[in-house]
């Protein structure tokens, strides 16, 4: 019995020391894991040298700072105002009646300028053909130059053929003097009239060429002279028709002005074949007027339904013979 209760105390003293040993142990880690974290303090972690960052800010101000760039400022665009589209005007029409006056008016103020160009004559005509004539001649004259510097210059090329063909002759005969045998004098004998023939032809060209020459020579003075003739006539011719042109500019310049606003009056159409008609027409009237009950163009007789319709105003009416537009008394006497 007394062996069974000693070992029961034995086991409990080992229990017990090891229960001890397991309190040391956990004791023990915990001061290690104390001892291991850092003690948290208000100073900073870090104690930076005062020589050390004295020495960046040098560094730091000796380096220059990089340029900012300044972005280009966006220009403001003046606003735009749109305006509101206008209302599109109804077109004016226009009656029968004032297109034909208008169209007789402006006949009359054609007819007027006629007159005054007619007043001076074929003198522009004239004047233009003289202006073509001198100008011909000029490229005639300089054309005959050029010929004639070319001839001069085959004959100069012609005598200096001639004085070489000489000296030879003259080489070939000194050799003959000093020939050995007959074969020899005889060569150089054929040489001498092949030079001499030579000659003669380069002076029968000379005299060719000469010849030619003397021709061109007359023809540039004829033509010269006529040069001369022309250009005092043309000056003639200017001086006239500057006298009667300046007689009468002032009239054909408002005469002008008024014919073009007269066109603007116009309908295109109706102008287009005013214009035609006044071109194929002899005298240049494209509007008329009915005298005794013909028409005043071509002077053939109008059936009297036209002459109604033409009375009325209602439409335009043209001669069935030559085309012309044809108007009564009441629109010639507006106009007047």
């Amino acid at each position: 019995m007394a062996k069974k209760e000693n070992k029961e105390v034995a086991e409990v003293t080992e229990v017990a020391t090891v229960e001890e040993v397991k309190e040391t142990k956990k004791a023990t880690k915990k001061t290690t894991k104390a001892k291991a974290q850092p003690e948290v303090t208000d100073e900073p972690a870090e104690v930076k040298d005062p020589k050390k960052t004295a020495k960046k800010a040098a560094k730091a101000k000796a380096e220059p700072e990089p340029e900012v760039k300044e972005l280009p400022v966006a220009e403001e665009k003046p606003e735009v105002k749109v305006e509101a589209p206008k209302p599109v005007e109804d077109p004016v029409e226009v009656s029968v009646e004032q297109k034909l006056v208008a169209l007789y008016t402006l006949q009359q103020v054609d007819s007027k300028i006629d007159e005054i160009r007619a007043y001076r004559g074929n003198l522009p005509l004239e004047i233009q053909d003289m202006e073509d004539e001198i100008a011909g001649l000029e490229t005639r004259i300089a054309n005959l130059k050029e010929e004639s510097k070319k001839f001069q210059k085959e004959i100069s090329s012609y005598k200096i053929k001639i004085k070489e063909t000489e000296a030879l002759i003259k080489k070939y005969e000194e050799q003959q003097n000093n020939v050995r045998n007959n074969r020899e004098y005889d060569s150089l004998t054929k040489e001498i009239e092949y030079q001499t023939l030579d000659i003669q032809y380069s002076e029968k060209r000379i005299k060719e060429n000469t010849a030619k020459e003397s021709e061109v020579t007359i023809k540039i003075n004829q033509a010269q002279a006529r040069l001369t003739e022309l250009k005092a006539e043309l000056k003639e011719k200017k001086d006239e028709l500057h006298s009667l042109v300046e007689g009468t500019e002032k009239e054909e310049e408002q005469l002008l002005e008024r014919s073009a606003e007269c066109e603007k009056l116009v309908e295109d159409r109706l102008l287009v074949a005013y214009k035609r008609i006044r071109k194929n027409a002899r005298n240049g009237l494209a509007v008329v007027g009915i005298h005794n009950e013909a028409c005043g163009g071509c002077f053939n007789r109008i059936p009297p339904q036209h002459q109604l319709d033409i009375c009325t105003h209602k439409k335009i009416i043209v001669c069935e013979y030559c085309g012309r537009i044809l108007v009564d008394k009441g629109i010639i006497e507006q106009y007047e």
